[in-house]
């Protein structure tokens, strides 16, 4: 992948971790049990991010970091704490991104958490290698669900939104800005005949649910959006269509306006959420070619499907080096995490104890069960 990426994170007294460090691929997959840090990891990146963006107000708002409530300073603080304060540093282009946060004398009952390190992020931010030039997408695990309408508010640039709320405000709008400004996918990622951006969105989410096609509208003078869908006859509302394409189209979207831009950024949590398994294997392989074509993509995942999707398309590209399997486990009051390797031909380099492992647990009880005559 070509311009700025993250190559390691390393969290210290951050929630469950203590002192964590681990390095990073084009394509992550955190896995692993529930409360088991997938999501404080998550959680660390986006206040490292915030941070750097903030950093001249010497405070961020841990009630809301890219729309995440991570609540107050005193319950984002390693139960283990060590040290000053937090310190989470993000590692770029060989140059480490690192930002001190630390609790003010009323122990934290502020909604805000201080930025300890301004001074030393303000000559970073000079350097090229930095958070300051990159573009971070994260859609929350809890989607807009079927609407229908939905209203176009809080608009940042090249986003659906973190509950994906203005996915059809933004296809509308990249539709119109494509010529202007010469906005085109990759080739790997266009498979529709048409250049126009709406029309490969469609196309790869006829991908993923077969035989779906989308249709968007705008009303800016109402300041409201509408996306309708069809399986076959008519278009109907999202509210007629179930939450599979509702969830989903958003990930298709962002994931696309992302590889139209550098140095992207793009975290999904739980992007397998009500879909059938055909479909989350095709999404895991439609994620693997989006980190192929310059966006780093990190999905925290339950779904076998979604890692298998994944794990083949890099056995076709032959990029299965730049895939890395994150695995969560908590050890007491900290996380940890193991690093699992993907092989040439798809297959893991290990299985270790708990990771998708339920599936042969249940097939043995029933086989055991056969075996007894119950």
């Amino acid at each position: 992948m070509s311009g700025i990426k993250m190559e390691r994170v390393a969290w210290k007294n951050f929630k469950c971790y203590k002192d964590f460090q681990i390095d990073l691929a084009e394509l992550n997959i955190l896995a692993g049990s529930n409360a088991a840090g997938k999501s404080s990891f998550i959680q660390a990146i986006l206040l490292a991010f915030q941070s750097w963006e903030e950093f001249d107000k010497n405070v961020v708002n841990t009630n809301c970091v890219y729309g995440v409530n991570l609540g107050l300073p005193i319950n984002i603080i390693s139960e283990n704490f060590e040290g000053k304060g937090i310190t989470l540093e993000i590692v770029c282009g060989g140059c480490g991104n690192r930002v001190v946060l630390g609790m003010d004398e009323d122990g934290g009952n502020d909604m805000h958490i201080r930025i300890l390190n301004g001074e030393e992020i303000a000559v970073q931010r000079g350097e090229r290698n930095n958070l300051k030039h990159m573009h971070l997408f994260f859609l929350n695990a809890e989607r807009q669900g079927p609407r229908v309408v939905s209203p176009i508010r809080e608009i940042q640039p090249n986003f659906v939104g973190y509950a994906g709320e203005n996915t059809g405000y933004l296809i509308s709008e990249i539709d119109k800005r494509q010529k202007l400004q010469g906005i085109k996918l990759p080739d790997s990622l266009k498979i529709s005949p048409l250049d126009r951006f709406s029309a490969n969105c469609e196309a790869w989410l006829d991908m993923l649910i077969p035989n779906t096609e989308l249709q968007c509208s705008v009303d800016m003078e109402k300041n409201l959006s509408t996306i309708k869908f069809k399986n076959s006859g008519e278009f109907y509302l999202p509210t007629a269509t179930g939450f599979g394409i509702t969830y989903v189209l958003p990930i298709i979207v962002q994931a696309l306006v992302a590889s139209t831009l550098e140095n992207s950024v793009l975290i999904v949590e739980n992007p397998e959420a009500h879909l059938h398994p055909l479909s989350q294997s095709r999404l895991g392989k439609f994620l693997a070619l989006v980190a192929w074509n310059g966006v780093q993509v990190l999905i925290e995942t339950h779904s076998e499907h979604v890692i298998d999707g994944c794990r083949i398309q890099a056995a076709k590209e032959k990029m299965c080096g730049n895939v890395r399997i994150l695995f969560f486990e908590k050890n007491q009051e900290n996380s940890i995490c193991k690093s699992i390797a993907v092989q040439e031909n798809g297959e893991l380099e290990e299985w270790p104890a708990g990771f998708f492992d339920q599936k042969r647990q249940d097939l043995r009880e029933l086989l055991e069960m056969r075996r007894c005559g119950n």
